[in-house]
């Protein structure tokens, strides 16, 4: 897990699964949001409550691995990078997750309790929670690889 990545930095391996992971999340994303356009919803369903249930399990990979190789602080010390601007962009970032992630878990937790009673899943507010969710989480995932070119490639 420690060793180093496959990307070809000093990056730890799970950094690197982290970053590709996030990297394709969106398009992850993407597919999920064609499902339902295609009035797939069942696949839909299961595709985006997947892909939710595997984005946490990489957040905790990436949380752990952070603190038992040393902690952010860490890597800041060995980044090319003013501390400063990684500390402001980080927050930034982490910002944005965390809004991201709520209006997910809104969106998912409604969505399975409108699946369960087997109500209409298409609304409107649906929609446009996930089209939020969708630039939200777009938007965490890439600036998620600028934190890790940041500290590793930069």
């Amino acid at each position: 897990m420690f060793e180093t990545g496959f990307f070809g930095t000093q990056a730890p391996l799970y950094m690197d699964v982290v970053t590709l992971f996030f990297a394709l999340l969106p398009i992850l994303l993407g597919i999920g949001i064609v499902l339902a356009v295609k009035k797939n919803y069942e696949t839909h369903y299961r595709f985006q409550l997947t892909t939710f249930i595997v984005t946490l399990l990489m957040v905790v990979l990436f949380e752990v691995g952070v603190r038992l190789s040393g902690g952010f602080a860490l890597y800041v010390e060995q980044a090319n990078v003013n501390a400063t601007f990684l500390t402001l962009y980080l927050i930034a970032h982490i910002l944005v997750a965390l809004l991201s992630v709520i209006g997910w878990t809104i969106l998912i937790y409604s969505a399975v309790k409108e699946y369960r009673l087997k109500a209409p899943a298409i609304v409107k507010s649906h929609k446009k929670l996930g089209k939020l969710v969708f630039l939200g989480m777009s938007i965490t995932s890439y600036s998620g690889v600028g934190v890790y070119y940041f500290l590793f490639v930069h």
